[in-house]
């Protein structure tokens, strides 16, 4: 099969940025694939002070209003990883994978001249799914063929982001804010693959080895209230973004060829590929409360549009190099394959209680549900976690702030009865997943 490599040093930057990224330890529960907790102190709390109450990085990648908030410039770098699990079992066998993986994100806030608009900048990964399971490619396909007792079956998704910003204090206790940036995405997929809607082709079976990738413009506004001196209020919205990406793939023909009649044609073929698929609407609040002296609270809620952004995922394969099989079924081949992930509610709750002047600990729990309806759920595209129970430790001394985050995910298993795929690889089977990840950060108010 063809191994796909790219090159170009800003994308080999984003790659890196997510070396070996997790699988659904990259991602927050009822998010679908998005990453929720920037930063290790958001992240101590399940992400519910990121607009409210956070720092450069975390308000960067989700409020930008909330710079306007800071005490003034303000540097903020961290590292998080840890290892995600999953169980896949059918007929009466289970199958285990455990990827390991980590990220930095590092934000930026100026304050010129001690004015009323704070500029920020950051960089982080915003989704991330990856999934690397060895099982046996189940009996399907035209003629109910399998290219393989143990095959792999490896996909991946990743957006990461590089934005600018400000935040602008009104005064009254208002500030409103808005950033621009652009969106790195990349899509890979190595396993057999069931042609869904091609004229042609649907029910066809193909080993297919596809990686695209591309850049797209992405902005977000948000505004912040304060009512009084121990509540402030937040308000955030991220338009949909879809994502169009480009890059190159290889088919293996060979299993499906000889129920066809064409055993002997050459079963390779390299193609170029585009996919498309979208990053959803995210509209939320939050709030925080300074209840006590030495204890705050934080709630937030969002909205994700999942149901627009990943009903389907478009894949068009052109330029064909394979001559016998272009005439069998044509250089260009398109097909819409199903995912069906629904709209989506996600709530947090969390404190942060500061112990002295300089230690605090925080404490967080996020829920929501999974988008993924169970007939569609397969290893290579579920996105199950639905809880984050999360607690997180702070040291300061003057103008310097580690911080320390350990976050548990967990439940959302899907039973898939009757699978909508064609072929039904995956009916009558069960999916669960959970995750650790772990963080380190630094903040620096200068």
């Amino acid at each position: 099969m063809l191994r796909l490599r790219r090159k170009g040093v800003v994308r080999r930057f984003l790659q890196l940025l997510t070396v070996s990224w997790l699988g659904a330890a990259g991602v927050a529960p009822g998010n679908g694939v998005l990453h929720e907790g920037f930063g290790a102190r958001d992240a101590g709390a399940a992400g519910v002070f990121a607009g409210t109450d956070g720092d450069a990085l975390s308000a960067m990648q989700t409020n930008p209003a909330a710079l306007a908030m800071l005490g003034g410039d303000q540097g903020t770098i961290s590292l998080r990883g840890g290892w995600a699990n999953g169980r896949f079992t059918k007929g009466g066998r289970r199958y285990q994978m455990e990827v390991p993986g980590g990220f930095p994100e590092a934000g930026l806030a100026w304050r010129p001249a001690g004015g009323a608009v704070t500029l920020g900048a950051s960089v982080a990964p915003l989704a991330a799914a990856k999934g690397e399971w060895v099982f046996p490619d189940a009996a399907g396909g035209i003629g109910g063929i399998s290219y393989g007792a143990a095959h792999p079956h490896d996909s991946g998704f990743l957006a990461a982001r590089a934005n600018v910003g400000l935040g602008w204090r009104l005064g009254d206790g208002w500030a409103v804010g808005a950033s621009i940036g652009a969106v790195y995405g990349r899509v890979d997929f190595d396993a057999p693959f069931i042609f869904q809607t091609h004229p042609a082709l649907a029910g066809a079976k193909v080993d297919l080895d596809l990686a695209t990738d591309g850049w797209e413009a992405m902005y977000e506004f948000g505004a912040v209230w304060e009512p009084r001196d121990d509540v402030r209020v937040e308000f955030h919205c991220r338009p949909q973004v879809t994502l169009d990406l480009d890059g190159r793939a290889g088919a293996d023909f060979s299993a499906q060829l000889p129920p066809l009649g064409l055993g002997g044609t050459p079963a390779l073929a390299n193609y170029r590929a585009h996919t498309r698929n979208a990053l959803p609407t995210v509209a939320g609040a939050g709030l925080a409360w300074q209840m006590l002296p030495r204890f705050k609270a934080g709630l937030r809620l969002d909205w994700i549009g999942w149901g627009n952004a990943f009903d389907v995922l478009d894949v068009s394969l052109t330029g064909g190099t394979n001559a016998a099989i272009n005439g069998a079924i044509g250089a260009h081949v398109a097909d819409r394959v199903p995912v069906r992930w629904k709209n989506t509610w996600v709530i947090g709750l969390g404190g942060e209680y500061e112990i002295d002047d300089q230690w605090s600990l925080r404490g967080g729990w996020r829920w929501g549900e999974s988008p993924v309806p169970s007939a569609f759920a397969t290893p290579l595209n579920a996105s199950l976690l639905e809880h984050t129970l999360a607690v997180g430790l702070g040291w300061r001394q003057d103008s310097w702030r580690l911080d320390l985050s350990y976050e548990y995910q967990f439940g959302g298993a899907a039973k898939v009865m009757a699978s909508g795929y064609r072929a039904g690889e995956y009916a009558n089977s069960k999916l669960d997943f959970d995750a650790h990840v772990v963080g380190l950060g630094l903040t620096v108010n200068y």
